[in-house]
C-alpha cells in the first residue's frame, strides 16, 4: 500500500501523520514531539484496512486505462433494457423483497420494484457505452439464457443488484405452533446497488469484481470505471481459459503417455510369458521324446507276445504325436506369428 493512500485514510479518520522530516529528525536523535489519538467523534471506532494483491502487469496496464465519460438518459432506448423492463414491471417479489419475472428470467437485474426505474436507466446507460466501444451485449430468447458481454472475443456475465441486510428471524406468537415453516432470515431493503460480475475466475485474485453506492460514492458515476472493469475481468477470464486449456493438453499428454508406457509393459509381459510358454512346451516336447525312445528300448529287451508289443507301440506311436503337438519347432512359423501378430489369434485386441 502506498503511503499516500495510507495518509489519506488516516487524514479522513482523523487520525495525525508524522510532518515532512518527522522520520529524519527522529533518525539524528532530535526530540520530537507526537501528536495524541484523538478521540473519535462517534464513539469508539474499529478501523479494517483491507489491502488489495497488485495486480499482474498485463491487467494493470488495462485497469489504468482512462474512464469514459458516461451520460444517464432518462429515456430507456436500449431493447435489451427495454426487455427487461417489461419482464419486470409485471414481476413478483421474492423471499427477499425483490422483482423477479413471473416467466422466464432477467438475472441481469435483480432489485426492488422502488429502485427498478434508476436500475434500467443505470442499465440503458451502460450498455449504450459498451456498443459504442463494439462490445455487443447479447441476451439470448431461450428460457434461462443470461444476458452476455462479448469484451475483446470473451464472454463476461455480470448483474445489476440490490444489496439487502439479513437477520435472524424472530417468531411471532402465530408461528410458534409450526416453527419449521418459519423463514431463518429476514430481509431488508437497503436501497444500495451494485455491479458485479458473476463469472470472474477465482484465480483472477486481485482483479476488481464488484462496483458499488457508498456513503458518498453513487453507482452512476461507477459506469465508466465498471467498462473499463468489464475489459480487465474480460482478460481474466481468458487467461484463466487458457492456462485450462493448457492444463486439459498437459493432463492429456501425460495421460497417453501413462496409457502407451501400461499398453509397453502389458505387451511386454505378454511376450514374456509367450517365451516361457514356448521354453516350457519345447523342454516338455524333449523329456516327452527321451521318454518315448526308453519306452521303446525296454519294449526291445522284453519278451513279449505280439499282442503285447502292439499294445506298446500304439503308446510309443501316440507320445510320439504328443511331443510333436509340444514341440514348437513343429509349426515354428505359426507359433512366431502368435508372437508378432497376437491380434489375429486373439481378435479382440484390436479394440
Amino acid at each position: 500500500m502506498s503511503d499516500v493512500g495510507l495518509a489519506k485514510i488516516c487524514r479522513k479518520h482523523d487520525i495525525p501523520i508524522p510532518p515532512v522530516g518527522y522520520w529524519r529528525r527522529k533518525e539524528t536523535g532530535q526530540n520530537v514531539a507526537r501528536p495524541p489519538l484523538q478521540a473519535p467523534k462517534n464513539g469508539t471506532e474499529t478501523l479494517d484496512i483491507y489491502v488489495r494483491e497488485r495486480l499482474n502487469p498485463e491487467f494493470a496496464a488495462l485497469a489504468a486505462e482512462e474512464s469514459p465519460k458516461v451520460v444517464i438518459s432518462e429515456e430507456l432506448s436500449h431493447a435489451l433494457v427495454t426487455r427487461t423492463e417489461k419482464l419486470l414491471s409485471s414481476g413478483k417479489e421474492n423471499e427477499k423483497k425483490l422483482i423477479v419475472p413471473r416467466k422466464g428470467a432477467a438475472s441481469h437485474l435483480l432489485v426492488s420494484r422502488e429502485q427498478l426505474p434508476r436500475a434500467l436507466r443505470i442499465m440503458n446507460a451502460l450498455f449504450v457505452a459498451l456498443e459504442e466501444r463494439t462490445q455487443v451485449v447479447s441476451w439470448s430468447k431461450e428460457e434461462g439464457a443470461p444476458l452476455v458481454v462479448s469484451v475483446d472475443g470473451e464472454a463476461v456475465m455480470f448483474c445489476l443488484q440490490e444489496l439487502t441486510d439479513s437477520v435472524p428471524h424472530v417468531l411471532p406468537p402465530a408461528e410458534g405452533k409450526h416453527p419449521w415453516r418459519a423463514p431463518k432470515w429476514d430481509y431488508k431493503l437497503t436501497g444500495r446497488l451494485q455491479f458485479r460480475i458473476g463469472n470472474l475466475p477465482h484465480s483472477s485474485g486481485s482483479v476488481r469484481g464488484s462496483w458499488s453506492d457508498g456513503k458518498i460514492q453513487r453507482l452512476e458515476n461507477c459506469i465508466g470505471d465498471f467498462v473499463v472493469g468489464l475489459k480487465v475481468a474480460a482478460a481474466a477470464i481468458k487467461k484463466n481459459r487458457l492456462d485450462n486449456e493448457e492444463w486439459s493438453r498437459r493432463y492429456e499428454e501425460e495421460r497417453k503417455k501413462r496409457e502407451e508406457e501400461q499398453q509397453r509393459a502389458e505387451e511386454h509381459k505378454r511376450k514374456a510369458e509367450f517365451v516361457t510358454e514356448l521354453m516350457r512346451n519345447w523342454e516338455e516336447a524333449q523329456c516327452v521324446r527321451t521318454f518315448v525312445k526308453a519306452l521303446a528300448e525296454c519294449a526291445g529287451q522284453l519278451e513279449l507276445t505280439d499282442e503285447e508289443r502292439s499294445d506298446i507301440q500304439q503308446v510309443v506311436d501316440w507320445t510320439r504325436e504328443y511331443a510333436e503337438f509340444l514341440d514348437p519347432f513343429s509349426d515354428l512359423p505359426d507359433s512366431i506369428d502368435e508372437f508378432v501378430h497376437p491380434e489375429k489369434r486373439y481378435p479382440w485386441l484390436n479394440l
